[in-house]
Formats: structure tokens, C-alpha cells, sequence
């Protein structure tokens, strides 16, 4: 028989167990850190304040609202001063198509004109707008004031030097005008044009043909008619450069008719009343309106996926719609959004074109025509080498080729600025001769468009003090921005779990739950132990239940034992 009669003394004491007494001394926090409550607090506050940075960086922006300020139209701000002399170089890019069998056409040994284009003759143009009023409705009025320098290094020969041969455009187009007037004025110009021994094809250097040479019908019709030709030498550049009276009205804020930096009023007008525009008209067509049109230097901000626009410019004599294409990314790293010309540009049927359809018929398709801007000599404009258009303009002359490629207007903006990062407006000039009557010199000239040039209008780049200012706008600028917030809501966070867990090691919170822990444990060591003891303790003997049963002694007797 044996027991163990105190199984707990064979367990070691926990040091957590009450001391003599009963009674153990109160836990003291001694702070070997110098963390005290204090400290906890300012990491906390500290903590806090990181993460409120970050929200509030967040929900400001401040990169934004730099932006916002930047494109902030005020006398002497960054934009006002971009805008007024815009730093960018716009190239315009001449391409002519010469006539190469002028005589064998004539003779009648050809029954087509044939050409071949030459080019390009690069211009720069530099703008200025001058004579800038401002006025309370949030809009300003200027005049755009336009000059430019021939580009050798970029053309392809000396325009001084080189020489082509052209369709004579005042004799061709006043001839074209005089479709429908009486016999007795068709022979009266007839007879000029032989005593003046003006012929319909010319032969002249390239910088007469674009700035001006003398031209005796244009000389006459100056001096007999001074209120439809204002102009002494006829050069087809200089023409459409000569922008005269243009005053232009713009917004300098979003409203309900138009975005920033959009077009109010050209020379008080928001319409063009060559096209039929009238003060009050309700129309669903909007080839006459100019207002929410733009030249083009500049869109508006915070350009959103499948917005369009339009340009305008006098030379093109109508708005230009653009239509959006798609996005991509920048060799610069700037996202720009990409525009095209939209498809029915050109199209005589489309409601949005439908003022440009004369009295006598709309052109055929693929042209666009521009007479009224051109003292209502017929000239029309197309895409280059009539680009999608009707096959009988490329059937009546020969050496187009159509590219798709190559001929394709390309304009790219960035969304957020509104600042163009690439542009190549392309468009075509073209003499849109009618049946002449009594007049045999232009009589093989007869329903003939003759294609005259196309140009190319051209952004390559952006000025270094440009793309520094969005450089820090919309790539550094975004970038750090993120970087900053990421890190002050990391780091605060982390200085808030730091304290709290400082705090709670220190303040004895993880002594007690691992006392706590260590008593569970011990209590179930015990119950093992007792278990174990109750095993090893041996059983009390009982007659009852005894298997053997004892024979007294005697001396005359043996011991058996009895089963």
C-alpha cells in the first residue's frame, strides 16, 4: 500500500502565486523606455496627423488645384501669356500639284490634265493675338495677328527658284462664275481674255504662285469693281492668309453654349451669315455656327473620352468637325486623347453640311465648297488627292493617289490640359470650274475639278518650357503626390500600431494573459498528476472478495488449500 498523500508539493510554485500572507505587492510599471502615458500620446497624435495629411492630401489635391490655377485666365498669368504668344511653332506644309502635259492638253493630244505633286514648301507661322479687351461676362475679344517665315532647311527647293505650271484661277474662276449670265457678258469676257491674251494655264515660280504675281483680269477688275477685288498682286496663299477684319470674342469659362477657351463671336456674330446664319436662328443644322469652335491652339481641360470638337479657321472658310478615336500613351509619357475629322466632313447629304449646298446644286461628294470666303470665285476643298471622294473627281485628272495613311487628318490633345501634343490638319484647295459659255480659251476646262494644292498643317512639338510645366503637372507632380499619401497613411498607421503595442506590453496587459495562460496550464497539469496518483494507489484487501480462503493450523493436520 502506498499514496501520495500531497501531489501539489511535487509541483513547482508559480512565481504568480500569492507570498506569505496571502497577499502579493501590487504590479508597478516601471518604464525602462521612457515611454510613459505622454509618449504614448504624441505617437498617437503623431500616428494620427500622418494619416489626416494623407486623407486630406487625398481629398484636395493639390496637384489639381495647382493645375486649376495654371489654366486660370487672368491678365499676366502662365496661360494668359501662352495664349497671347503662343511659344510653339505651327509649320504649314505646301504641297502643289504641277501640271505636266499643259500643252497636250491644250492641243487636245490629252484629254485628261495630268499632275504630280510637288512639295513640301514649309512655312512656320507665328501667332499673336493683339488688342485684347477684357469684359465682365467672362470673355475676352482679340485680333489674331498671323506671320510667316519660309522653313528651307525642312522644304524641298527654293520656292524663288523652282517653277510649276498651274490653272490660272482668276481667269478660270471668273469664267466659271459667269455660268449663268447673259451671252452679251460671256462674249465681253471673252473678249478681254483674248485682248488681254490671258491664258488658262500658267507657268510662274512658286513663291509668285503662293504670294502673288501681277495678273492683268486681276488688275482691271481692281481698278472697274474696288468692292469685290481688294487686292492688287493674286497670290493663292496670300489669300488665304488675308484673314482681314477679325475680331474674335472667346470664353474664359465653362458655360451652358461652350467649354473654356472656345469661341463666342467672330466680328459680333456667332454664326457665319456667308453660310445664311441669321441672329435667332433655331435650326438643327450647325454647319453656320462658330460658337464652340476653337482655332486649335488650345481645347479645353479635362477633355473626357468621346468629346469632339470643331476648329475654324478663315482659310478653311467652314467650322472643321473632329471626332475622338482613341487614347494612347506619349513617347513623353503623356496620355493623349486622338481626333479625326468625322467621316461625313464632306458629305453633301448630311444635315450638317447642307448649308454649303448652293442654290444650283450641292458639289459632288468629297468636296466642300468655299466660294463665298473667296470673293465667289468657285473654289472648293476637299481631303488631299480627294481622299474618300466621289470617283469622278479622280477619274477627270490623272497622278492622284489616295492614301489613307498618308492623306488622314491626325490631332492629338492632352485630356487634362487641353494642350495639343501632335497635330496634321490636312486639306485640299481645289478650282471647281462650271460650263463656260462663248468663251473657247476655258472651254476644255469644262466641269473639271482641278485639284490647285493641299496643305498640311503641322504641330510637330511642344517648347521646353512647355513640357517642363507638364512634366511637374502631370507626371512628377501626380507621381509624388501618390508617393506621399501612400507613405503618410503607411507610416502613420504604423506609428499608431507601435504605441498601442508599446502601451499594452509595458501597461502589463500581455504579463497577465500569459499568467492567465500559465495557471490553465498548470491547473491541467495538476489534474494529470492527480489522475496518475489515483492509479498508482493500491487497493484496500477484503475478505468478501478474497480468491483464497485460510486453514487454521493444527499439528495432526496439513495445509490444503481449498478451491
Amino acid at each position: 500500500m502506498w499514496e501520495f498523500d500531497d501531489a501539489q508539493d511535487m509541483l513547482t510554485k508559480s512565481d504568480d502565486e500569492p507570498l506569505a500572507g496571502g497577499k502579493r505587492p501590487a504590479r508597478r510599471w516601471v518604464d525602462k523606455t521612457g515611454l510613459g502615458y505622454a509618449g504614448y500620446v504624441k505617437l498617437c497624435l503623431c500616428g494620427v496627423t500622418l494619416m489626416g495629411i494623407a486623407f486630406s492630401v487625398h481629398f484636395i489635391d493639390p496637384v489639381n488645384f495647382a493645375k486649376s490655377i495654371m489654366l486660370t485666365m487672368s491678365e499676366g498669368s502662365y496661360i494668359y501669356e501662352v495664349w497671347k504668344t503662343p511659344p510653339i511653332k505651327l509649320y504649314i506644309k505646301i504641297f502643289i500639284f504641277n501640271i505636266t502635259n499643259a500643252q497636250e492638253f491644250m492641243s487636245g493630244q490629252d484629254k485628261k490634265l495630268k499632275v504630280q505633286e510637288i512639295g513640301p514648301y514649309v512655312y512656320s507661322e507665328k501667332l499673336e493675338n493683339t488688342n485684347v479687351t477684357w469684359f465682365n461676362n467672362n470673355s475676352l475679344s482679340f485680333d489674331p495677328e498671323r506671320k510667316v517665315v519660309f522653313e528651307k532647311d525642312l522644304s524641298i527647293g527654293d520656292p524663288l527658284e523652282d517653277i510649276v505650271t498651274v490653272a490660272n484661277v482668276p481667269l478660270l474662276g471668273v469664267a466659271s462664275m459667269m455660268e449663268n449670265s447673259s451671252i452679251g457678258m460671256s462674249l465681253a469676257l471673252s473678249t478681254a481674255i483674248s485682248y488681254l491674251n490671258a491664258q488658262p494655264l500658267l507657268t510662274m515660280s512658286v513663291d509668285s504662285f503662293l504670294w502673288g504675281y501681277d495678273d492683268p483680269l486681276v488688275k482691271i477688275a481692281r481698278r472697274t469693281l474696288p468692292s469685290w477685288i481688294d487686292f492688287e498682286r493674286f497670290g493663292l496663299l496670300d489669300r488665304m492668309m488675308d484673314e482681314g477684319k477679325y475680331r474674335v470674342n472667346m470664353f474664359l469659362n465653362k458655360t451652358e453654349e461652350s467649354e473654356q477657351f472656345m469661341v463666342n463671336t467672330i466680328n459680333g456674330s456667332p454664326g457665319l451669315k456667308h453660310w445664311g446664319y441669321e441672329a435667332g436662328q433655331n435650326t438643327t443644322s450647325k454647319c453656320n455656327i462658330i460658337r464652340g469652335s476653337t482655332e486649335g491652339y488650345l481645347l479645353p481641360p479635362n477633355l473626357q473620352p468621346n468629346s469632339s470638337f470643331t476648329i475654324f479657321r478663315r482659310a478653311f472658310c467652314r467650322p472643321l468637325p473632329f471626332v475622338y478615336t482613341g487614347q494612347e500613351i506619349t513617347k513623353q509619357g503623356y496620355r493623349a486623347f486622338k481626333y479625326t475629322f468625322r467621316d461625313d466632313i464632306m458629305d453633301p447629304n448630311s444635315i450638317d453640311n447642307k448649308c454649303y449646298c448652293s442654290k444650283g446644286g450641292c458639289l459632288p461628294y468629297g468636296l466642300s465648297d468655299v466660294s463665298p470666303c473667296y470673293y465667289r470665285i468657285p473654289v472648293a476643298i476637299s481631303l488631299p488627292h480627294f481622299l474618300h471622294g466621289d470617283q469622278s473627281l479622280l477619274d477627270a485628272v490623272e497622278g492622284l493617289k489616295p492614301d489613307p495613311a498618308k492623306h488622314t487628318t491626325e490631332y492629338a490633345a492632352q485630356p487634362d490640359a487641353g494642350v495639343p501634343l501632335y497635330v496634321k490638319t490636312k486639306v485640299q484647295t481645289n478650282l471647281v470650274v462650271k460650263t463656260t459659255k462663248y468663251i473657247p480659251r476655258t472651254k476644255k476646262f469644262n466641269n473639271i475639278v482641278i485639284p490647285i494644292l493641299w496643305v498640311q498643317v503641322e504641330l510637330v512639338g511642344l517648347p521646353k518650357s512647355v513640357t517642363i510645366l507638364m512634366d511637374l503637372l502631370l507626371i512628377i507632380g501626380p507621381a509624388l503626390q501618390h508617393y506621399a499619401i501612400a507613405l503618410s497613411a503607411i507610416g502613420g498607421l504604423a506609428i499608431v500600431f507601435f504605441a498601442n503595442l508599446r502601451y499594452a506590453w509595458r501597461s502589463g496587459l500581455f504579463d497577465s494573459r500569459r499568467r492567465a495562460t500559465l495557471i490553465r496550464f498548470r491547473q491541467k497539469q495538476r489534474n494529470n498528476s492527480y489522475r496518475m496518483v489515483e492509479m498508482l494507489r493500491p487497493k484496500e484487501s477484503s475478505p468478501a472478495y478474497s480468491p483464497l480462503a485460510l486453514i487454521p493450523n493444527s499439528p495432526s493436520s496439513h495445509h490444503y488449500i481449498s478451491r
